[in-house]
């Protein structure tokens, strides 16, 4: 994506702020047709509700809805819902409305009112935005709102992409007001005659946005009277940045097997970090916190096989260069048995039928007639034991040693024995006894380490 870099340039300064507006759109949006507008009422959101209604005006074949949460705190929260629904439906928009017990929710998950606030208010604009089938949630998320966040992230020690947290675009969140100062959005409100509520928790210094927003930004105002500005431009270079970093780790070798995600570590330290924060949060639905973070560096720098947990059982695990991310205190035991009683029959090509275990596929071919000194023939697939043997003699572990197999893939991957003795391991090793016997494993998928 080529970000907007121009936005403090003469040309784009001398627009208004619905032309400002429009070529935002035009420069994320352009493809889409539908918005759910996150509406509470508030200075910011009514007026990116009346530049939305005046962009409908132009482009017709918009469809757009506005939701408004209630977190049911202030006595007069029911009133603004009330008062956002009678906007929307003038304007002609779909209006969402729905609440809950912020403070119960906050206690029962040990989390800040602000957080929990938070939570729930997102989970009801995506169920919205799910049922309706929107493109896109739009939020008023503006310069000011842009710079808060950069200062409360900077006191708590992020990395460089969590210091602009705040995308003007990402997954399904557009933020389009956020080139836009403060003052500029009162100063068109005030000349568009919008009505807003005032809510009166947002002067409570007791939350830490507030705090910053009252106290902390005017101080550092006095040394750069155009602070939102300077916030704008370094989250401009962090944007590109992060969009590089992107590139290169999509590009990352990465398997599932098992519930399991294995991928190849980077490199270079800086994008082994990224990749371990990244795939955890596709992977396990929740950011990494920097502790653990830290204590993955940490280990990764000293050691090559290593495990850190980060919730109970689950965390990730290195070996030979690769990571697995899940489960990694226990690993599901599997057996499976193949009889073959007949050894004087022919076969001809015979395919038994196939195993399917932790992302690989196994099947038994059966070439004329099976060459034995016994009248029953009894294969076991299963996991590998620490002191499994080839059929040759050999340390199977040596084996996985020689071809740099990861341990946690050992545990995974599925092995053929006859006789207590292994005959196969798919990609890695087959006994010279399967074409003596006349048999041939045929194996796919799974991962291949070797290098």
């Amino acid at each position: 994506m080529a970000y907007l870099t121009d936005f403090s340039s003469h040309n784009f300064e001398k627009l208004d702020l619905y032309e400002k507006f429009k070529r935002i759109i035009d420069e994320y949006a352009s493809e889409v047709n539908s918005f759910l507008l996150a509406v509470s009422g508030g200075i910011d959101s009514i007026t990116m509700l009346d530049l939305f209604f005046r962009l409908k005006k132009e482009r017709q074949n918009l469809q757009i809805g506005v939701a408004t949460f209630n977190h049911k705190l202030r006595s007069e929260a029911d009133e603004e819902v009330e008062f956002v629904k009678a906007k929307s439906e003038l304007m002609g928009f779909k209006f969402f409305t729905d609440s809950a017990d912020v403070r119960s929710f906050s206690q029962e998950n040990k989390m800040s009112i602000e957080e929990a606030a938070r939570v729930l208010r997102y989970r009801f604009l995506e169920q919205v935005m799910k049922e309706h089938h929107y493109e896109l949630t739009v939020t008023a998320h503006n310069a000011n709102d842009l710079l808060e966040t950069m200062i409360m992230r900077f006191t708590k020690g992020t990395g460089p992409f969590g210091l602009a947290g705040l995308k003007i675009i990402s997954n399904n969140y557009f933020r389009p007001l956020l080139f836009f100062t403060r003052q500029e959005i009162e100063l068109y409100a005030k000349n568009r005659n919008l009505d807003y509520v005032v809510d009166m928790s947002n002067y409570d210094e007791h939350y830490q946005r507030n705090y910053i927003r009252h106290s902390i930004v005017p101080l550092l105002k006095k040394i750069n009277p155009k602070l939102e500005s300077a916030a704008i431009s370094l989250a401009l270079s962090i944007w590109e940045l992060d969009e590089y970093v992107e590139h290169v780790i999509e590009r990352t070798e990465k398997y599932i097997l098992e519930n399991r995600l294995i991928f190849k570590l980077h490199n270079n330290p800086f994008l082994q970090i990224e990749q371990l924060r990244r795939f955890s949060l596709q992977f396990f639905g929740k950011p990494l916190d920097r502790e653990k973070i830290e204590r993955f560096s940490r280990n990764v720098n000293k050691s090559k096989s290593f495990k850190v947990s980060f919730w109970g059982e689950l965390g990730a695990e290195v070996s030979h260069g690769w990571v697995m991310l899940g489960n990694i205190k226990s690993f599901e035991p599997f057996k499976f048995v193949i009889e073959l009683s007949d050894n004087s029959e022919d076969y001809t090509r015979k395919l038994m039928k196939g195993i399917e275990i932790n992302g690989y596929f196994i099947n038994l071919v059966i070439r004329g007639i099976i060459k034995s000194d016994v009248p029953k023939i009894c294969l076991v697939v299963r996991n590998w034991n620490e002191g499994d043997k080839t059929y040759e003699g050999k340390k199977l572990k040596e084996v996985f040693n020689e071809k740099k197999v990861p341990t946690f893939v050992r545990r995974l991957i599925p092995i053929v024995v006859l006789n207590e003795r292994v005959i196969y391991v798919p990609g890695y090793y087959k006994s010279k006894i399967l074409d003596e016997m006349g048999l041939e494993i045929v194996s796919k998928g799974g991962i291949n380490f070797e290098s």
